[in-house]
């Protein structure tokens, strides 16, 4: 193989690949990466057998091939050379990095020991979906998601796909975030579909893929799910187990509802949560002319904080506890100056909601006192 590349192709590649190389000591070809010239098309892929990422690269082919190599010391290599114009050669399983004034030896391994990667030649239907819209739906559950030893099946986002609307789910179990798409916003051949990807994977999608894609075409299978982009190919194992029935738990309607200017809450709720303690609780409290709510809390070692915050309040006086990194990350996934803050009794979730964008739904459980 020979090729002639830039610089800054090679390290936007090694960027998108390089968390997805494997930590395993026992299958040490897993630290390496698959450089690839075939087909036209030159490629960096990385696995860790639970995740692979494809990045494609410009460059120019002057000889077609493959090779494996060390992606610590040949990223070390690269991000440090001085030269634009790289060219890279291979003679069986030694790697030469050739510019104007620096040569480097790079010893390699076999080609063919590197995993092999899934493809999707024989998975017919696909979700397509505008990237914008992706990363956002993405971003606004993978919030609510954590890794979870004891519960797999809610350690990642959920995808679910029918009537026409694809829904992002993601929880743990003390909070969750739904977001649909509809409309021209997707366009899919499946009928229906549900699996859920791990979190590492929506972590690596949301690092990896950029705007400038333009769309995701999503495949999956029995238990492997492809994200493509024109630039991006990734693959992922899908959680076993089923995604715990969720609508249940979304009240249908609330007793209390607070409509706020999102901004100055997210303030207060910074602000007050520096007297929450190890608990980081918070409480939120209406008076008796609900002209306002309090935010407030207190710490015997630390004291005590109130924050008052103009609102309009329909319901009773009352009183909640909640996690405030929950509320918080919450509030954070809305975009619209005023949110309305739905809630019930102490013991049942509260909601989040934007009457401007009803596809987007958040839900936090309050902490018993």
């Amino acid at each position: 193989m020979k090729l002639i590349l830039l610089k800054t192709n090679i390290v936007e590649g090694l960027f998108s690949v390089e968390r997805a190389t494997g930590i395993n000591t026992n299958l040490p070809v897993l630290k390496n990466i698959l450089l690839s010239a075939q087909n036209n098309k030159i490629s960096i892929t990385a696995t860790n057998l639970e995740l692979a990422i494809t990045h494609t690269i410009q460059g120019k082919i002057i000889e077609n091939g493959r090779a494996v190599m060390p992606a610590v010391l040949f990223g070390s290599v690269i991000k440090n050379l001085n030269s634009e114009r790289i060219t890279i050669e291979t003679n069986e399983n030694t790697v030469r990095v050739i510019t104007d004034n620096y040569e480097a030896t790079i010893q390699g391994g076999n080609e063919k020991d590197f995993p092999i990667i899934p493809h999707v030649s024989d998975v017919k239907n696909s979700i397509r979906v505008a990237v914008d819209v992706f990363l956002e739906s993405l971003g606004s559950t993978i919030i609510a998601t954590q890794y979870s030893d004891i519960r797999p099946e809610i350690s990642g986002v959920f995808f679910t796909y029918s009537n026409e609307k694809l829904t992002f789910v993601g929880t743990d179990s003390f909070r969750l975030a739904e977001k649909i798409i509809s409309g021209s916003g997707v366009a899919s051949t499946f009928d229906e579909v549900s699996f859920i990807i791990p979190l590492q994977t929506a972590e690596e999608l949301m690092r990896v893929i950029q705007k400038s894609d333009d769309e995701v075409t999503i495949h999956t299978d029995q238990n492997q799910v492809f994200f493509i982009t024109k630039t991006k190919f990734v693959t992922s194992r899908t959680v076993d187990g089923r995604f715990p029935e969720y609508q249940p738990i979304i009240p249908k309607s609330t007793e209390n509802e607070i409509s706020i200017n999102r901004q100055e809450l997210l303030n207060a709720i910074k602000l007050v949560s520096s007297f929450s303690g190890r608990t980081n609780d918070i409480t939120i409290s209406v008076g008796e002319n609900k002209k306002f709510i309090e935010i407030s809390s207190q710490e015997g070692s630390l004291g005590s904080s109130v924050y008052k915050v103009p609102s309009k309040v329909k319901g009773e006086i009352f009183s909640v506890v909640f996690n405030w990194k929950y509320l918080y990350d919450g509030l954070r996934i809305y975009s619209s100056d005023e949110i309305i803050l739905g809630v019930n009794t102490p013991d049942k979730p509260a909601v989040i909601r934007d009457p401007k964008e009803p596809s987007l739904l958040y839900v936090v459980m309050p902490i018993r006192k």
